[in-house]
């Protein structure tokens, strides 16, 4: 393994969160890559701002992180998700590698839905409802479906032939071996595992 940060590669999670982004953060950072995951919301905030007043993307965390998940941030008014700027991460840091994770579709709502995480007092779900002046979750769920199967669209489009991407099945026994392979590395697979089972959580 590398020593310094300067030597490892920058390395995106891009899946949504409840798709064992957690899981995969613990599994880098034990492996000494310098990761970080969500951060309150500030990692998305900071994505956003950077893009607005022109500088890179990541500005801020580049220098101390190499590996980040979970870029979610939301207020009263939006949810904004991260991932979604993933081509212009590609331009900003070239050469990186790019993960894709997924879990089964249903059991991805699901855990969405009984994610707990609040704003004074208000869920993820109920934020959607709010937004979308429904009581329906169904219509979340719709929206949530489009939101992935139209990132997975675009994502596999950009990244076709790129041999810096992968996408990956949280459930995959062989997951940990599979990360090795791709990065070229010898990872301690010992430090794959679940975290957060409860789907509550992420």
């Amino acid at each position: 393994m590398p020593k310094t940060i300067s030597e490892l590669p920058f390395i995106f999670i891009i899946g949504f969160n409840k798709s064992a982004t957690t899981s995969l953060h613990a599994f880098f950072q034990n492996n000494g890559f310098p990761s970080v995951h969500w951060d309150g919301g500030r990692l998305g905030k900071t994505m956003l701002l950077n893009c607005c007043n022109d500088k890179p993307i990541l500005a801020g965390y580049d220098k101390e992180f190499r590996v980040f998940s979970d870029m979610t941030f939301r207020t009263h008014r939006l949810r904004f998700e991260g991932n979604s700027l993933f081509r212009i991460l590609d331009a900003d840091y070239p050469n990186s590698f790019f993960i894709y994770n997924s879990r089964n579709l249903q059991d991805w709502l699901r855990s969405r839905a009984l994610h707990r995480g609040t704003m004074d007092g208000e869920s993820p779900i109920q934020l959607e409802m709010r937004l979308l002046k429904t009581t329906n979750p169904q219509k979340v769920f719709d929206k949530w479906r489009k939101e992935r199967k139209q990132l997975e669209k675009e994502v596999r489009e950009y990244f076709s032939g790129y041999s810096k991407f992968i996408e990956i099945d949280i459930s995959d026994k062989d997951l940990p071996m599979k990360l090795s392979r791709f990065l070229g590395m010898t990872l301690d697979q010992s430090q794959w595992q679940i975290h957060n089972r409860n789907p509550q959580h992420s």
